[in-house]
């Protein structure tokens, strides 16, 4: 089969998994996205999946675009299938429940012509109900209010519940109870309600959970480690009795425990749907071994996690050279004088090097 051919057997193994709970555990750089998408094309050409039946969802915008390019490519092959990506559902988690408010808004407090607030309009709306509130935002910043209600919220934690255990969450809690007030009011949301609105909807109306389930029967996932609590409900909501859902992910990738995410969903997963299959991709086709070999001697160190070996066929690769810097002072005059070292022997100009830190703080030394 031409779809397979390209693949590595542990990637074609996943690709052609029975239908039913699958969790692919992927490696860094062991194309994850190609196996999702193949999964895509392999349920539409080879087991005659209608596509609208299918859902494929993932965690950023650009990531969503690159999978519906792959899929419109490899579909765009086949005559007989060129015009299934029309009836295919592939988005973020936020643009899907986003579809579903507008679609069902008649069993919401607001219309389908809502709007979303951004970033801006969130922080000024909080800065707003200080005020009225009389609550100086210099002693509680708008920004750490905001936080606060975003993380309750990614949690399913509406404001009449939300835990007063603090002076702090006690203002939190006021200016949470306003703030959806005042969104309902505008007949707006946040990007937060999107998901919170969506599962409300999926929980309290069987009639609107029966129709999606029935519509949505295939469910795909990418970076599944990067989804929160409300995606992760979402997405159990969606599945029924006898559920094909295929997550793609690994947990020890996970880096946006800063806004929601939750590298346990990984955990919570195996243990809701007992029966999954587990696939390990573990070749890696970006890296030298030496650069896997070290990433795995950090990463191996954290407790309960599935241990992979990740492979590469580029070799071993340059020894890796590590320095510890007496102050950040010596680390950049280090990293100086490597840059010196190179362009001297013109091996490198200064623009074929990368300077990498953590966060930006860093970066002014």
């Amino acid at each position: 089969m031409k779809l397979l051919d390209e693949l590595n057997p542990q990637q074609r193994q996943a690709v052609t998994a029975p239908p039913g709970p699958v969790l692919v555990l992927a490696g860094p750089g062991s194309g994850k996205t190609r196996v999702l998408t193949h999964r895509i094309v392999y349920q539409v050409t080879e087991l005659g999946i209608p596509p609208q039946q299918i859902v494929a969802v993932t965690f950023t915008n650009r990531a969503a675009r690159e999978m519906r390019t792959r899929v419109e490519i490899m579909l765009g092959d086949d005559s007989a299938h060129a015009s299934a990506t029309n009836h295919l559902t592939m988005g973020t988690f936020h643009a899907f429940a986003a579809r579903m408010i507008r679609r069902e808004a008649d069993s919401l407090p607001l219309t389908r012509e809502f709007v979303i607030f951004d970033d801006s309009d969130q922080l000024a709306l909080v800065r707003g109900i200080l005020k009225d509130l009389n609550i100086d935002p210099k002693q509680f910043s708008p920004r750490r209010i905001h936080s606060a209600i975003s993380t309750a919220k990614n949690e399913l934690i509406d404001s009449d519940v939300f835990p007063s255990s603090s002076y702090f969450n006690e203002i939190v809690k006021r200016v949470y109870e306003l703030y959806g007030r005042q969104l309902l009011a505008s007949n707006a949301l946040d990007f937060d309600d999107l998901l919170l609105y969506a599962v409300r909807l999926l929980r309290e109306s069987d009639p609107v959970r029966d129709a999606y389930r029935r519509r949505y029967q295939h469910i795909l996932v990418d970076e599944f480690q990067d989804t929160n609590t409300a995606q992760y409900i979402l997405l159990k909501l969606l599945t029924s009795e006898n559920p094909d859902i295929f997550v793609v992910g690994d947990p020890d990738q996970s880096i946006y425990r800063w806004r929601g995410a939750d590298y346990r969903n990984v955990i919570r997963f195996l243990e809701d749907y007992p029966g999954a299959e587990t696939i390990l991709l573990e070749k890696n086709y970006r890296s030298t071994q030496n650069i896997l070999d070290l990433a795995m001697s950090v990463i191996d160190r954290h407790p309960g996690r599935q241990r992979k070996k990740l492979y590469s066929d580029r070799g071993s690769g340059e020894l890796i050279l590590f320095h510890e810097a007496y102050d950040e002072l010596d680390e950049a005059d280090y990293v100086l004088e490597i840059i010196d070292g190179l362009k001297a022997d013109g091996e490198v100009e200064p623009s074929d090097c990368a300077v990498m830190y953590r966060t930006n703080v860093q970066s002014r030394v």
